[in-house]
């Protein structure tokens, strides 16, 4: 990285606000950029601009990386990203806890033997762009087979599936397991956490169940509870919460169109892969109930913010988002000729400004598509998703006023800082 000249900006983006966006919240929010180094090169430079890997991860942390799987292509967290950061990781001085990566992708085969089923889609496919690591093309579980082939038998991966039975409306994943505590095993756990979305008082009520997942480390044998932490079975149907292993949950999402119901997919959406879709409508049990995904039915489709937004609140907030451009979808998520390579990676602990900033001066301007990818518009659905969002969670910033950007381009040293954002390099600073 010596090579490469750097440009550091810090500057506030000065766009006028539609609307009061960020719903009063007072304090800033910070989103860090890099472009046009290697995948590697730009969150490495993200993160130094962010105070290095040490300010996010301790020495016996169990980390989580919950990446974009369900995809492949543009629509699959860039894999070359994700290695980048794996490294810092393992690189950090007195670094030995452990890695894992995380995902729901709501489907499974059932043609393959039960250990199987779940390693389909972005998992195992070689795809065409957002998979090449150092010349090689790779799939999600090839990259993490790198690391177990250079020894670092620490880095892991888990497959999450839907805990119950499910109707097949959408992803057959069905029948992962429900379970009450860590204790009883691994699973998803269907808390007493309940979130309501009701537009109108007139109009019907949706109700959805905050529900996460428990499994086992493929590597220490620890438990992962996600909302309260890492637990030790004891081999009698009970156990202890071991809090002097901090885990660390890292939302590590591709940035890619998503169209007429949240706009994009981004940091926000990515908690989709989380949540259980058998728990509730789409599910047989608990009647009453909807899942995440059906939050709003057809009319109000942008609702699923509703719930995300809660469990961000209730169960577990990233401690660091992370959003893969280095190949942006506009107007779809596997479609190589609807697709641009934008060689970024932004960051930001506040999900809510990350995907405004990577839906606004990112997608928009490749798409010229207002009606579904303008945060500032107030009926498209990017912005009705990031206001729903960001109410529920309590915190966040869909308004320029309240965004500050540092940003590093690695080519461009000359680059100084704007307050026009969207025109300079289509969109992105």
């Amino acid at each position: 990285m010596a090579s490469i000249p750097l440009i550091q900006k810090i500057f506030r983006l000065s766009t006028a606000c539609a609307g009061k966006g960020g719903n009063g919240h007072s304090a800033e929010s910070h989103i860090y950029l890099a472009k046009n180094g290697t995948p590697q090169q730009n969150i490495s430079k993200v993160i130094e601009l962010m105070g290095g890997i040490e300010k996010f991860i301790g020495t016996d942390d169990i980390i989580l990386l919950k990446p974009n799987c369900q995809w492949w292509n543009q629509g699959r967290t860039n894999l070359a990203a994700m290695k980048g950061f794996i490294d810092l990781v393992l690189q950090r001085p007195g670094f030995h806890g452990e890695i894992i990566i995380a995902e729901n992708h709501h489907f499974m085969d059932d043609t393959l033997p039960e250990t199987e089923k779940d390693n389909i889609r972005g998992w195992n496919r070689i795809a065409e762009i957002n998979g090449r690591i150092d010349g090689v093309q790779h799939s999600m579980n090839s990259l993490v087979q790198l690391f177990q082939e250079q020894g670092h038998k620490n880095v892991s991966k888990v497959h999450w599936r839907d805990g119950g039975p499910k109707h097949e409306d959408w992803g057959n994943g069905r029948d992962g397991g429900i379970v009450d505590s860590p204790a009883t095993g691994d699973g998803y756990i269907w808390s007493d956490i309940d979130y309501i979305y009701s537009p109108f008082p007139w109009v019907k009520r949706w109700k959805v169940k905050m529900s996460y997942p428990v499994f086992t480390s493929p590597y220490s044998g620890l438990v992962i509870d996600f909302k309260d932490g890492i637990y030790e079975r004891n081999g009698r149907g009970g156990g202890r919460y071991i809090k002097s292993i901090p885990l660390r949950f890292i939302n590590f999402a591709a940035l890619n169109d998503h169209g007429h119901d949240t706009g994009i997919t981004g940091a926000i959406k990515n908690y989709m892969g989380i949540t259980d879709l058998s728990c509730g409508q789409w599910g047989k049990k608990p009647r009453g109930y909807h899942n995440v995904h059906a939050c709003g039915g057809r009319y109000f489709r942008h609702a699923k913010a509703g719930p995300l937004g809660y469990f961000m609140k209730t169960i577990r907030k990233a401690d660091l988002n992370i959003l893969t451009a280095e190949w942006v979808g506009w107007g779809d998520r596997t479609a190589v000729d609807k697709a641009s390579r934008c060689h970024t990676v932004l960051a930001s602990t506040d999900p809510v400004a990350l995907d405004y900033y990577g839906a606004k001066h990112i997608i928009l301007p490749l798409s010229n598509n207002r009606k579904h990818h303008d945060p500032d518009f107030l009926r498209s659905p990017i912005r009705k998703f990031l206001s729903l969002a960001s109410k529920e969670l309590g915190t966040g910033h869909f308004c320029e006023d309240k965004i500050l950007v540092s940003s590093y381009d690695a080519i461009h040293s000359d680059h100084s800082p704007t307050k026009n954002p969207s025109s300079q390099n289509k969109g992105i600073i």
